[in-house]
């Protein structure tokens, strides 16, 4: 990770595939928004160590740790919960919802339905206009 500048609202890219980080990390920087970007869910909690971020874009299938486990991360810590969040990912969206449901079956907890969630396949100005639902520029 390189330094934020901290006045600039940074976004938490959390991609396995090389080619969708960059693909992220130029639409984010074109709506003046400064990307951190994360390779696997490990690298992604890490992050939020260093800094919080104004908005997360998660991948859903990933290596170490996909990203239905750190969805559920996030939504269960009351430090990541309220941080505007956007599932990303080939995965449809009745899939996702039904696997997070699955998970928290043994937890006895109830996590919600991701808010923004955005299939690859996506036209990018549509990704651009739910990323400023997230983040008011």
């Amino acid at each position: 990770m390189n330094k934020i500048d901290k006045k600039v609202k940074a976004v938490l890219i959390i991609e396995d595939e090389m080619d969708m980080r960059f693909y992220l990390m130029i639409m984010v920087r074109s709506l003046g928004l400064e990307p951190i970007l994360t390779r696997d869910g490990v690298q992604g909690l890490l992050a939020l160590s260093s800094r919080l971020p104004d908005l997360i874009i998660l991948d859903v299938m990933m290596p170490e740790k996909g990203g239905a486990l750190v969805y559920q991360e996030l939504k269960t810590q009351p430090l990541y919960r309220d941080i505007p969040l956007i599932i990303f990912s080939g995965v449809d969206f009745h899939s996702f919802v039904h696997y997070i449901k699955m998970l928290n079956l043994d937890r006895g907890i109830k996590i919600p339905s991701p808010k923004y969630y955005v299939e690859k396949s996506a036209d990018p100005d549509y990704l651009k206009e739910v990323i400023k639902k997230c983040i008011p520029l």
